[in-house]
């Protein structure tokens, strides 16, 4: 797949899906041209200050919470839970998949993996005090 028809992918797996913490946030899709994957790239993007603390964690983590399916869930609960397991999928497929929290408390959270020379992903938004 090429970067616009995977991050049009995301954009269609993501739409109206909204990521929860203590608030709710949506994902938002993002393209890189040109861009490396680590710390320093991601907070420059961002356009956050060089000493903001930033924090990678594993993709199967950050998607743990909103893929499973509970007892008490609801047909409505179940279908938002595999549509969050279909984007799971679709971000998996890409290179070199990271996570990077960055901030405290309200955190800006990237989704991001690589395309060739290209970064791709999404952002949101947890809240976590």
């Amino acid at each position: 797949m090429t970067t616009k028809e995977t991050t049009d992918r995301l954009s269609t797996l993501s739409k109206d899906l909204l990521f929860p913490s203590e608030s709710e946030y949506p994902l938002e899709p993002f393209t890189w041209k040109s861009a490396t994957l680590k710390p320093e790239t991601i907070l420059t993007r961002s356009q956050k200050p060089s000493d903001t603390p930033i924090e990678a964690i594993a993709l199967d983590d950050f998607f743990a919470p909103v893929v499973t399916d509970e007892d008490w869930f609801e047909d409505e609960d179940r279908a938002i839970a595999q549509r969050f397991r279909d984007l799971q999928a679709a971000i998996a497929t890409l290179e070199n998949v990271q996570v990077f929290k960055v901030g405290a408390v309200e955190i800006d959270v990237y989704i991001v993996g690589a395309i060739g020379p290209d970064l791709i992903g999404l952002k949101t938004t947890v809240i976590e005090t």
